[in-house]
């Protein structure tokens, strides 16, 4: 079967890329550069050069398609110009869902996010509960809004499923949100660890689930994706008893954090940093929802992984990057 995948050299594209390749499936990428996508791909995938903001570059890579699986965006991520989220992730979804409806396919996975929905302050997130209000960030709102346009084209008559994955993270070649989080910690260069948490979803999990919301999920069906809730201080000391690191940082009191976030983030956009925390992340991380991913479960046999078993994986595909050190060498007997 044709499908086409957008968003093939991020976290859970390429993840999503691998497995319908190993599954005998014909895939087509849109990327918006051939050649580096290149070594990111197994050899059999068709890589065509377009962009989810050009509705002109669409229509090509569509052909003769019978499933899309849109999963490119912008992450939840500092951005100093924060009108990016609304470009990518909501009117290149319009885009998307256009090209889509004008082309016949039979099927498209939206990527959705479990900040759709509601729930209070370390709530439990299900998929009936979408937030009728607007979001907090940037971010969260141009989801929401990407939300209505999917909505919009599916009511013409386009067969639409959406997967909502909690913070993803795992192996991959792009390195954004929890990853992040991962590089960070293990060079070193995380003073203080933010309040909160979040509910982890695994790469590979969230790109199977793609896999079985396109072959079994209920049109216009939400499914929400997510494996395990951990405070930041729970996940940061699993990873450093993982890598063998002996001190955790503490985490910072709330009050500090905000104040840290809010006095860098204009400062971040004069002077081009990074700050620690952007507002937005720690809105995130304070608001600390788990998932019921048990509709998932039920409907597409979703599995949730161990986050022992994924904190692992990431932190080898890490070293083998060369992006965080590797353990010392044992010392030599005598």
């Amino acid at each position: 079967m044709q499908t086409l995948v957008t968003g093939g050299t991020g976290l859970i594209g390429n993840a999503l890329v691998k497995q319908l390749v190993e599954q005998g499936h014909s895939v087509r990428a849109l990327v918006r550069d051939v050649e580096r996508a290149k070594p990111l791909m197994a050899a059999s995938v068709e890589r065509v050069r377009g962009d989810i903001e050009d509705p002109a570059s669409l229509a090509a890579a569509m052909r003769d398609v019978a499933w899309v699986f849109h999963v490119a965006g912008m992450p939840e991520q500092w951005q100093a110009d924060s009108s990016v989220f609304a470009r990518v992730n909501t009117l290149g979804t319009a885009n998307v869902m256009q090209a889509a409806l004008a082309a016949g396919v039979t099927r498209v996975v939206h990527t959705s996010t479990m900040d759709v929905f509601a729930a209070e302050p370390g709530g439990t997130l299900v998929e009936t509960k979408l937030d009728p209000n607007p979001k907090a960030t940037p971010y969260e709102r141009s989801k929401q809004a990407a939300e209505r346009e999917v909505e919009a084209v599916r009511a013409r008559g386009l067969d639409v499923v959406y997967v909502c994955p909690g913070a993803v993270y795992g192996p991959s070649p792009a390195h954004v949100g929890l990853n992040s989080f991962f590089i960070e910690f293990l060079n070193g260069r995380m003073p203080m660890l933010p309040p909160g948490g979040l509910a982890l979803a695994y790469v590979c999990g969230v790109a199977a689930m793609h896999i079985a919301a396109a072959q079994r999920g209920r049109s216009g069906e939400r499914y929400l994706v997510g494996d395990e809730h951990l405070t930041t201080a729970e996940l940061a000391s699993l990873i450093a008893r993982e890598a063998g690191i002996a001190k955790v940082p503490r985490v910072a009191p709330v009050w500090l954090m905000k104040a840290l976030a809010h006095a860098s983030a204009p400062l971040a956009r004069i002077f081009g940093f990074q700050p620690m925390v952007a507002p937005s992340q720690l809105e995130a991380l304070l608001w600390d929802p788990r998932i019921d991913a048990s509709k998932a479960q039920r409907e597409l046999g979703f599995v949730p992984t161990p986050v022992i078993e994924g904190v692992r994986a990431t932190i080898a595909c890490l070293r083998e990057q060369r992006l965080v050190p590797s353990p010392a060498p044992a010392p030599a007997r005598a």
